[in-house]
């Protein structure tokens, strides 16, 4: 049986690789890769894709045969497992299901003294608790459920009641009223051990199995859940008897059956077949050999994946099969690390498949594995357009993409829109700057995008403009307080733009910058930040998902920077973060959908094809394996499927490269494509589509036009989900609610037996659309043609998002829309305030307010008189003239915001007083900062007031 590669022989495919190409990437991407160990070894588990994207593996029995209560979840992002709340009572061979309204239907089982259970509950994963349903009628382990179009769920046979026999009988759960009722019987003996497949036409297939009779069954039967009523099906062949096969729903609507045994433990070694609904007959298909507690998952592709098995004499099996029923051909994959049998296999969101527990060749299994079974990605070329280098790409709220900046040989190039649509390129307005390069674009909650600093004909830029894509104009914003290139620019969640390091004067180590400012689009002003803890320049800046920025790498006036930072907005403070394992510059810096970053490639003394991964919750940095090349200077794009395409840049120090490497980051491994074309200092932007566009840069000589390029990373035969919504804007807090088709797909997922769980129900997916954090929804309600998420989660900072629909991990195009930030509040109270006398003014100072919203200004009002000033946020202080010397006078200074102020309270009496001291005249010498009260000292002094004139009562 094949096994793993080593080491050296990946090693040694991946240089092939270069004279290979395509075929060898695809192949280098269907490798097993070990996942991270749980406690618990198991089989006769079930493994339930929940809507999160996370897995819920619930149950089972333990190596003493001992039914577990034990549940974990795998986080599909990290591939982290976790212990979730245990099951009410310990089962084996039950049933797991995931309802529509994105909770799972536990029923069913063997419990911890062997006999069949009646009871049943629903696992609600956002609240991680079980709730009771009514008992079934008839106690039964090992049967089916399948999820009918309606939503109800019909449960089929198993083994129970007098005698433990095989049950012919069926009920259905009704997840709105949770009670269950009879749904007829079974033609026949009863099963166990079969399986039941939905069918396009909303009928049950239900096939073989074990009868009563205890013997292996070649029947079929159909439900009608209309009629509810059950009728026979064409049998298999003669001699076709099986149990512990599979069945998989073909996107052409046959179902698929391969494997399984007799009931005397004889492993079949015939043919695969399919049923025809149409025609209700079977036709065969090419065998998969001596095959049986198999599992079965239908790829994107429409391939079969067949994972593991036990053959003959019972030995589990390492490797699986490719069955394309369609070309009526079977290929083998590569070997997993462990031979397994009676595991569950998942197809997850992205398009991976999670293989957990199982019967092992030395006892039973807890560590999981992964793999990416996608074919390569494909390419197509795009209109072509003039070739220019440092241009940034800017997806729009429309599906349309703006490329502006960037100049060739030294002359700025027009900014331009691609239409994917139209497939077409298309003046972008005139910019206010003749041209600008290195410079940053940043995509508003508005839809707008903000181009700020970078690089002019006149040298280092401080201006800053707007791009009105409904428009198709730009418009001059205030400049920079610092002209400033090769600086980041990150939308901080409140909606403001964090501009931060960079070098102010062209060419000049010296001039790296520290400083940092914010854009505030609301107000159309920038205003200062707090400065990094140290200067740099072609650094990173990522937006995590607590809200703080995080940069990393970079140059200083003293070379590389392995050192990173966190900025936080909310305080306007920054931190220490741990260093980077490799000091870098001209690296990227990408937000995984687990919330970890993914640093790679740049110069770090030499050309780079190293990478590490940044965790936030524990502030470490973890390496990562080599890319196949070195690359800087190049792009990163988060893909839907939740991998990584780093595209391009320097790989020497005179040559680009030609490769897109993509990053798995479940697995931790690397794949590679050969690109037609070698690239640096282009742009890639995700398209609505799905597709990776990438364009410009360093490609091909003078006048050579440049050849953009569309890669798809998914490719699948099968339909799409559509979603029909029309772009809309989102409270926090709300809820999404999406229409369209094909939410549940055109085929089930998995092998429709009792631990093979379907899983065509929708998944979606929300992400930022400037590059920021990954969520995945937890479902409220869903079928067909629409889906009802349960309440955003809070932590999403405001923005434009994309959201798509995976059903059986095939995503939908995207649909954006803006989720705006809460309705700001108003500000906390000035704090400290404090009150300075002059000749005829007085100077009060203060500090800002805790929390959010920050003011944008502040009023200092004097009394008696109203004499008053006031300046805008960051100023924490102002001076009230044009008062009296002599008059004694109280300051109340005040916070304003969008949505409300509030004021400190009034400061002690102060006198100004002509003299030598501040002021327009003589004043006094030596005056001193009167404080103020604060709401605890008045509160103080009124307490220390109330018993002086008690005690001065007293003694009366």
């Amino acid at each position: 049986m094949p096994s793993t590669p080593t080491p050296a022989l990946r090693r040694w495919l991946q240089a092939s690789a270069v004279s290979l190409g395509l075929l060898l990437a695809a192949a280098a991407q269907a490798q097993w890769s070990p996942g991270a160990d749980f406690s618990g070894a198991r089989t006769h588990h079930t493994a339930t894709l929940l809507p999160g994207g996370a897995v819920l593996l619930a149950g089972g029995q333990d190596a003493g045969g001992n039914a577990l209560a034990t549940t974990l979840r795998h986080d599909g992002g990290s591939g982290q497992w976790t212990a979730a709340a245990p099951l009410p009572q310990p089962r084996s061979g039950h049933t797991g299901t995931l309802l529509r309204n994105g909770t799972v239907l536990i029923a069913g089982g063997t419990s911890a003294t062997g006999g069949p259970l009646r009871t049943a509950a629903t696992y609600d994963p956002v609240d991680d608790a079980y709730t009771p349903v009514p008992d079934l009628a008839v106690a039964r382990r090992h049967h089916t459920a399948t999820v009918l179009q309606s939503g109800h769920v019909l449960v089929v046979g198993g083994q129970g009641g007098a005698g433990q026999a095989a049950l012919r009988s069926a009920e259905l759960y009704d997840p709105s009223t949770r009670t269950w009722s009879a749904a007829g019987q079974m033609p026949g003996l009863g099963a166990r051990h079969h399986t039941a497949t939905l069918l396009p036409n909303g009928r049950v297939l239900v096939v073989a199995g074990m009868d009563n009779g205890e013997s292996a069954t070649a029947n079929a039967a159909l439900y009608d859940p209309t009629a509810n009523t059950w009728a026979p099906a064409a049998a298999l062949p003669a001699g076709e008897r099986r149990m512990h096969h599979t069945a998989t729903l073909l996107p052409d609507g046959r179902v698929y059956v391969a494997g399984g045994e007799m009931a005397d433990g004889t492993v079949l070694n015939g043919l695969a077949w399919l049923y025809d609904p149409a025609a209700d007959s079977w036709a065969s298909s090419t065998g998969i050999g001596a095959r049986t507690r198999h599992a079965a998952t239908l790829l994107p592709d429409g391939r079969v994946l067949l994972s593991g098995g036990a053959g003959p004499g019972g030995a589990p099996y390492d490797n699986g099969l490719y069955a394309n029923p369609a070309a009526n051909s079977v290929q083998p994959t590569q070997g997993m690390a462990q031979a397994r049998a009676g595991h569950t296999a998942t197809l997850l969101p992205g398009g991976r498949v999670l293989v957990a527990g199982g019967q092992g060749a030395g006892g039973l299994l807890s560590a999981p594995e992964t793999l990416w079974p996608a074919a390569a990605p494909t390419t197509r070329n795009l209109a072509t357009r003039p070739t220019v280098d440092h241009a940034i790409a800017t997806p729009l709220a429309d599906g349309t993409v703006l490329m502006a900046g960037g100049q060739r040989n030294g002359v700025g190039t027009p900014p331009l829109r691609y239409s994917p649509a139209a497939d077409a390129w298309t003046a972008a307005g005139t910019p206010v700057a003749p041209w600008r390069q290195q410079h940053t674009q940043t995509l508003l909650p508005s839809g707008r995008v903000l181009a700020a600093g970078g690089l002019g004909g006149s040298g280092v830029l401080a201006s800053a403009e707007l791009y009105d894509p409904g428009a198709n104009a730009w418009s001059a914003v205030p400049d920079l307080a610092q002209a400033r290139y090769y600086h980041t620019a990150t939308l901080l969640p409140g909606g403001g733009v964090l501009a931060a390091g960079g070098r102010g004067v062209e060419n000049d180590a010296a001039s790296t910058l520290a400083q940092a400012e914010v854009y505030q689009p609301a107000q159309n002003r920038w205003v200062a930040a707090a400065p990094m803890p140290a200067p740099r320049a072609y650094h990173s800046a990522t937006l995590l998902r607590d809200g703080r920025v995080l940069v990393a790498g970079g140059l200083s006036a003293s070379g590389q920077l392995a050192s990173a930072a966190l900025y936080d907005p909310v305080a306007n403070t920054w931190a220490g973060a741990a260093g980077m394992l490799q000091a870098r510059n001209g690296h990227t810096a990408t937000l995984l959908q687990d919330g970890r970053v993914l640093v790679a490639g740049g110069f770090g003394g030499s050309y780079l094809n190293s990478a590490e991964v940044y965790d936030p919750a524990t502030d470490t940095w973890g390496p990562v394996p080599t890319m196949s090349e070195a690359h800087a200077y190049h792009t990163a794009t988060l893909l839907p499927d939740g991998r990584v395409a780093v595209v391009g840049g320097w790989r020497s120090g005179v040559a680009a490269s030609a490769r897109m490497e993509l990053f798995d980051p479940l697995a931790g491994t690397w794949s590679f494509q050969t690109l037609p074309q070698t690239r640096r200092h282009h742009a890639a932007a995700l398209l609505d589509s799905g597709e990776l566009l990438v364009a410009g840069g360093y490609y091909g000589g003078v006048g050579v036009p440049d050849q953009p390029l569309a890669i798809q990373p998914q490719a699948t035969t099968r339909p799409r989900p559509v979603i029909g919504n029309a772009f809309t804007q989102i409270n926090h807090g709300s809820r999404l609610v999406l229409l369209g088709s094909g939410f549940t797909g055109d085929s089930e997922g998995g092998g429709g037996g009792t631990a093979q769980a379907a899983g065509n129900l929708p998944q979606v997916r929300l992400e930022r659309m400037d590059g920021g954090p990954v969520a995945w929804l937890d479902a409220q309600l869903s079928d067909a043609g629409s889906y009802e998420s349960h309440a955003l989660p809070a932590w999403l900072p405001a923005g434009l998002y994309q959201a798509r629909v995976f059903s059986n991990a095939i995503a939908s195009s995207a649909y954006v829309f803006e989720l705006r930030a809460p309705s700001p509040g108003a500000p906390g109270a000035p704090r400290n305030v404090t009150a300075t006398p002059g000749n005829a003014q007085v100077t009060v100072a203060w500090e800002h307010p805790a929390g959010v919203p920050q003011p944008a200004s502040y009023t200092v009002t004097a009394q008696p008189g109203g004499a008053s000033c006031t300046v805008q946020y960051p100023a924490t202080s102002c001076t009230v003239t044009g008062l009296t010397n002599g008059t004694a006078y109280t300051f109340t200074v005040t916070a304003s915001a969008e949505g409300g102020s509030a004021s400190a309270p009034p400061t002690g009496s102060v006198t100004p007083t002509a003299g030598p001291g501040p002021g327009p005249g003589p004043g006094p010498v030596g005056v001193q900062p009167v404080p103020t009260l604060s709401q605890w000292g008045l509160l103080v002094l009124a307490v220390l007031m109330l018993l002086a004139g008690l005690r001065h009562r007293t003694k009366a």
